[in-house]
């Protein structure tokens, strides 16, 4: 079909927006050259040396250190010490103010303000040590007793100090001894150790083979995991420090964190890649057979990882239409095909946001399910003093409400199919019971005489 000249100058009514098509490209090319420029001028370059924060020598962060360092110096290309110290807010401290470039952190023990994660290394596990023989039965037994902890300021003395927590046990309420678990073995004096570790350690694999030390099973661990998300049951294997006879002696329930490789949140892309690459291209995993794969490393979720790092585990990630549109300027003939691929991209985001956006709910909801049991729990302590049918029918009715309300509003069904939802059905069931007993046995026997004393009033183990 032929085209009409324009009415004032003759031309094709189609040369303005052929004008228009060299102007964007002419605006595109001068934005590519104030990009590479911008980059020339940017870009990063390492320091001289490299240090990373650990720990104490003997512990397992320095152990790992001394792994990493020697692979960490070839993909980097630069000389790399290890700073000792008191562990992991210690660490964090020394990244903030730039006197190292990387550190190893234990989850849940510092805040992550400035900082970013690179990559889990391997579980902690928090190992409950005492003697041989002694009548400490659990962790509960442990108030008023003389206790390790770990140094002063460090992630082990943190972890120690959240379980305790959650039996009730303020420091102030047992000796804390702020040294190294191996004392126990020169200071007859000390019942016991709460050690947050990795399972390989050789310092608690050497004290627990002499025999004259027992593993003690942290039976709370599902409930301590729930209130504190930073910690995850796990188990250590039958005979793991010795064998013959084998300590533990049987596989010992407890919970456990995780250790992570951390650096500053504006640390370069140069510094991530060298050093995930000397951690995931070295086959560390012959030294250090707990470390964590890349391909579960790339799925971890429980603290953002430094966008580098994410783009370390997928190269594709961040890819958008400009990039696209870049790359159909020095490759016009594959315009198609970039086109493709953009739109494809555009598909993974959507799904993606979607994604984000089911997690967002599923998130909300268990919020809400938090609440819905914080107040199962208040009804539970209330009903331990209550000696009043009338007001324990009460609590009931409001025990049934919440269990109905959370039937009616807590709909998704990946929420349904969680272990705290069937926890909190659990406790509103159990509830329920334990309320119309009491009311069949005030019915039936009248009010207890007296005041319940302290050990009465205190909810039975697995009630």
């Amino acid at each position: 079909m032929s085209v009409a000249p324009h009415a004032a100058t003759g031309e094709p009514a189609e040369r303005p927006s052929l004008w228009h098509t060299w102007y964007v490209r002419g605006a595109m090319v001068a934005l590519l050259v104030v990009s590479l420029l911008g980059w020339y001028v940017t870009r990063e370059s390492l320091p001289d040396s490299l240090a990373i924060a650990t720990a104490a020598p003997g512990g397992q962060y320095h152990k790992f250190g001394t792994i990493l360092q020697p692979h960490l110096e070839r993909s980097a290309g630069r000389r790399v010490e290890l700073r000792a110290t008191a562990g992991s807010p210690e660490n964090r401290e020394l990244l903030l103010g730039g006197q190292v470039q990387l550190a190893i952190l234990q989850s849940g023990s510092v805040p992550m303000e400035g900082l970013a994660a690179l990559a889990p290394l391997y579980r902690e596990a928090l190992h409950v040590v005492v003697r041989a023989g002694s009548p400490i039965q659990g962790l509960g037994d442990l108030k008023g007793r003389k206790v390790v902890l770990g140094p002063e300021g460090s992630g082990m003395r943190q972890s120690a100090l959240a379980i305790l927590r959650h039996y009730r046990i303020e420091e102030r309420e047992l000796t804390a001894h702020a040294g190294y678990f191996l004392e126990l073995e020169q200071d007859p004096s000390l019942d016991a150790a709460l050690v947050t570790t990795g399972l390989e350690n050789e310092d608690l694999r050497a004290l627990l083979s002499t025999g004259q030390y027992a593993l003690l099973p942290v039976l709370d661990a599902e409930a301590i995991s729930i209130r504190a998300p930073y910690f995850e049951p796990i188990k250590i294997p039958r005979g793991l420090f010795h064998e013959g006879p084998p300590v533990p002696a049987e596989d010992t329930p407890t919970v456990g964190t995780t250790a992570f490789l951390a650096a500053r949140s504006d640390s370069g892309k140069k510094l991530v890649d060298a050093t995930l690459e000397a951690l995931y291209a070295n086959h560390l995993k012959l030294d250090l057979p707990t470390l964590i794969p890349q391909a579960e490393a790339a799925r971890w979720g429980l603290l953002p990882l430094h966008p580098a790092a994410r783009a370390y585990h997928d190269p594709y990630e961040g890819i958008g239409l400009l990039a696209n549109f870049l790359e159909s300027i020095s490759a016009i003939k594959e315009l198609l095909f970039a086109l493709g691929a953009g739109l494809y991209l555009l598909w993974d985001r959507w799904q993606l946001l979607k994604e984000r956006a089911r997690r967002a709910e599923v998130n909300r909801e268990k919020e809400h399910l938090d609440s819905l049991l914080d107040r199962t729990v208040a009804i539970e302590r209330a009903q331990m003093t209550c000696e009043d049918p009338a007001k324990l029918r009460e609590m009931l009715d409001e025990v049934t409400r919440i269990k109905i309300q959370a039937l009616e509003e807590l709909t998704h069904e990946d929420l349904r199919g969680d272990r705290l939802f069937s926890i909190f059905l659990m406790q509103c069931a159990n509830l329920i019971r334990k309320i119309q007993g009491k009311i069949l046995a005030l019915r039936t026997f009248g009010p207890r005489q007296g005041p319940a004393s302290p050990r009465e009033s205190e909810p039975k183990a697995g009630a």
